[in-house]
């Protein structure tokens, strides 16, 4: 597992094509996500992306995602 030291904002394009689930779980110094291969709804086949967050990352990724709720489609 990786902790995440920096979070960019880019410009890259979003593109989603499938759908899948992410598995999460946090103690008191991560907050840790798993993502499961795209079309495995079920959860069957973890992709060896983890991800884990500290407070001071959880709290820059709270930022953008009350900047991307406040949005309207």
């Amino acid at each position: 597992m990786a902790r995440i030291t920096q979070i960019r904002k880019c410009k890259r394009p979003i593109r989603v094509e499938s759908r899948t689930v992410m598995d999460i779980n946090m103690d008191t110094r991560y907050f840790s996500m798993w993502v499961y291969a795209a079309g495995q709804e079920s959860g069957q086949d973890l992709r060896p992306l983890s991800i884990q967050l500290d407070h001071e990352r959880a709290s820059q990724l709270q930022g953008y995602l009350e900047t991307f709720l406040k949005q309207k489609e």
